[in-house]
């Protein structure tokens, strides 16, 4: 039996954005993106799929709005939503970099222009700035997600666990 192209019952964020992006070659198209590529040729000749492949992975990212497309024979360039994708590409790439690393070590090297160093993937908080590893983290679920009795609605086990332990008073 195929696999299915949706989530269906994992009602997340995650499962959401692995629909847009988590079919093969997509990521690679929005790094090539990324590199400069903007030419309908110029991604076929840098990852090397069928033609039929390329256009379909294009049309999504056009459709989804990560990419925009000018012309019937134009280019293809990163919407704001598809720029901001940028911390992910950077934080996968060096998770690939430490745990799978290529035979003759990382590819490329993503440096910051300030200090001329690497930039790393780590992640920072939003609001103080501080490096955040997964021990700084709990999962709450937000006031929209919880029903009238401030239980949360239905969700993955996964989710339910992770809100288990959660105190009732609010």
């Amino acid at each position: 039996m195929p696999l299915g192209r949706d989530y269906a019952g994992q009602d997340c964020a995650l499962a959401r954005a692995l629909a847009i992006l988590g079919e093969r070659w997509t990521m690679l198209i929005v790094r090539d993106a990324f590199h400069g590529l903007t030419r309908y040729d110029e991604f076929l000749r840098s990852l090397g799929l069928a033609t039929n492949m390329l256009s379909a992975r294009l049309q999504k990212l056009v459709e989804h709005g990560i990419m925009e497309h000018t012309g019937p024979r134009g280019s293809y360039h990163l919407t704001q939503k598809g720029r901001d994708l940028f911390p992910t590409l950077v934080t996968l790439m060096a998770w690939a970099d430490r745990y799978e690393p290529g035979p003759d070590g990382p590819e490329v090297s993503i440096r910051h222009i300030g200090c001329d160093h690497d930039a790393g993937g780590v992640l920072r908080c939003e609001h103080c700035g501080e490096p955040i590893e997964l021990s700084d983290l709990r999962v709450v679920p937000t006031q929209e997600s919880l029903g009238p009795d401030g239980q949360p609605l239905p969700f993955t086990p996964p989710q339910l666990a992770a809100w288990a332990g959660r105190s009732r008073a609010r």
